[in-house]
């Protein structure tokens, strides 16, 4: 019971709490970065450096088209994306530890600045080996806890925790972006239901306006007739 308590410890203070934010004005670029330690690295299986970006901007009918790249420790580039002006999905093949940059950047010709919002940034081993798994032993507690005991299971034990933590990373970030989608579509769909309230109301307010005119028209051509027929 002990070890999933420490598990579950462990898991919660590793979570990431929140995604990061930044504004762009045209013809600027901003990088963030994601310190990855040795850690990672330990765990049976190929490591990738996994995340999500959202873009978007004040303007209503205009997004900017960013230039996002993903670079290594040694400033190599892992990923890139051309003309990014929603979202994107990255995932690339880590490059051992160290700190890892995801830059973006917002063209010249730009008409307005770009918000970006990186939801998640992370390194998970998204495919592990089936060999790779915690074996607890059967017994009492007392040789449950020897057996564990041991280096070699203990670093077993050390890895899974880690490689846990890093689905959970993902699955939260995951969870963050169907949250920014869902916010996207709710803020869109409020914009355009006001929109066309709007148009709605003025089409009206013209054929008002149009059939005020016309009516006003006959009643007039009317009135001139008699005028002309008492003459």
């Amino acid at each position: 019971m002990g070890l999933w308590v420490l598990l579950f410890l462990y898991l919660q203070s590793s979570f990431p709490a929140f995604a990061v934010k930044v504004v762009i004005p045209p013809g600027g670029s901003e990088c963030l970065s994601e310190p990855i330690s040795d850690e990672h690295f330990q765990i049976i299986g190929g490591a990738r450096v996994d995340g999500r970006v959202m873009v978007s901007s004040k303007s209503q009918y205009y997004t900017p088209f960013l230039s996002v790249r993903v670079l290594s420790p040694d400033g190599k580039e892992l990923w890139k994306g051309n003309r990014v002006h929603s979202e994107s999905h990255f995932n690339a093949k880590a490059a051992g530890p160290g700190t890892y940059k995801i830059c973006f950047t917002n063209p010249k010709d730009s008409r307005t600045d770009a918000s970006v919002d990186l939801v998640y940034f992370t390194l998970a081993h998204l495919r592990r080996p089936a060999q790779a798994s915690l074996n607890v032993p059967k017994g009492n507690d007392t040789a449950r806890s020897s057996e564990l005991a041991q280096k070699s299971h203990a670093d077993e034990v050390s890895n899974t925790v880690e490689s846990l933590s890093e689905f959970m990373q993902v699955i939260s970030g995951s969870q963050r972006y169907l949250q920014r989608r869902k916010e996207r579509h709710k803020r869109t769909m409020i914009s355009n239901q006001r929109r066309t309230t709007w148009y709605s109301l003025l089409e009206v307010a013209v054929l008002l306006v149009v059939t005020a005119v016309q009516v006003i028209t006959i009643v007039s051509f009317f009135k001139t007739g008699r005028v002309k027929i008492s003459v």
